[in-house]
């Protein structure tokens, strides 16, 4: 247990090193000491985090004097912010949104995927190609139908279901949580309906119906929790889809979060830190679901 541990601290060791290369690299430029030079600036922002600032654009007017002819002239310039506690609020609104979004897709699939086992084998067949059509569409696809679905639902009935882009004083946050569900929840219920496929054909399964045992009892004490732990393995890929589609929903909802912030022009070191925030919690997530997963499987065995 312990060699499991130290081996999953030096991968996150590693991950944040490989973060704090990647964002030091454009150094590279101008030969190994700028690289070297950059490397220790970031690591050592990191370690004091309380030095780390980010800019902010800042616009300001000035008038000509009388009795000239009134004109208007906007000058702007980049403002150095503290980092914290400023950037708290863009991150968790973004954590907010990742999480939320992997609840919700892993509910929603799960629950239509335990809806669809019951159906006969051909309309699995039509519903398995209309998912495999929806895999197909951009994410911008699903978050403009939904945005557009909101604005025309308000024209219609004069009830705002909810903010269809942030403004200043509100950032979104149902929209986006649903149109962020959308792409993950596909790819969790054709995994789970193929995944259902298989187990039904092998022998504990074919045991279960000989014994006489409902369909609904197998599909839930059965192969649902076994196409579940198979699923988990997958998921590396669904945080990397909602990572994604987090920088286009951020981007097309207007909304201040920390992935405009990750690919906005900070500083290096300001950048570094928040990614590595960032991907904490998903790493202590999927080295936590694996762990799971084999002592289910271990347990299964014995």
């Amino acid at each position: 247990m312990r060699t499991i541990f130290m081996k999953e601290i030096g991968q996150f060791g590693l991950t944040c090193t490989s973060i704090i290369f990647i964002l030091a690299s454009p150094a590279l430029i101008l030969g190994p000491k700028s690289f070297a030079s950059a490397t220790l600036t970031i690591l050592r922002g990191i370690i004091q985090p309380d030095t780390l600032s980010y800019y902010v654009h800042s616009e300001t007017l000035s008038f000509s004097r009388m009795p000239e002819a009134r004109s208007v002239e906007f000058h702007q310039k980049l403002v150095a912010i503290e980092l914290f506690p400023s950037i708290l609020d863009s991150y968790f609104y973004s954590m907010s949104l990742l999480i939320g979004g992997f609840m919700m897709a892993i509910m929603l699939a799960s629950l239509a995927g335990l809806f669809i086992i019951r159906f006969p084998s051909y309309l699995k067949k039509v519903i398995l190609s209309a998912i495999d059509l929806l895999e197909s569409l951009p994410d911008v696809f699903f978050i403009f139908s939904i945005q557009l679905f909101v604005v025309w639902f308000y024209k219609q009935t004069g009830v705002e279901l909810a903010l269809a882009y942030s403004t200043i004083d509100n950032q979104a946050i149902i929209v986006p949580l649903l149109t962020l569900s959308i792409v993950p929840g596909i790819y969790l219920l054709k995994m789970q309906l193929l995944l259902m496929k298989e187990e039904e054909k092998k022998d504990y399964a074919l045991f279960a119906k000989s014994k006489g045992l409902s369909d609904a009892f197998i599909s839930f004490h059965h192969l649902f929790k076994n196409t579940v732990m198979e699923c988990l393995a997958h998921l590396p890929v669904i945080i990397l889809c909602l990572l994604t589609n987090l920088v286009v929903i951020e981007y097309l909802f207007h909304s201040n979060g920390i992935m405009r912030f990750i690919m906005g022009d900070q500083p290096a070191s300001s950048r570094a830190l928040m990614l590595i925030l960032s991907m904490t919690p998903f790493f202590i997530m999927i080295k936590g679901s694996s762990r799971y997963r084999q002592r289910f499987y271990q347990t299964k065995g014995e």
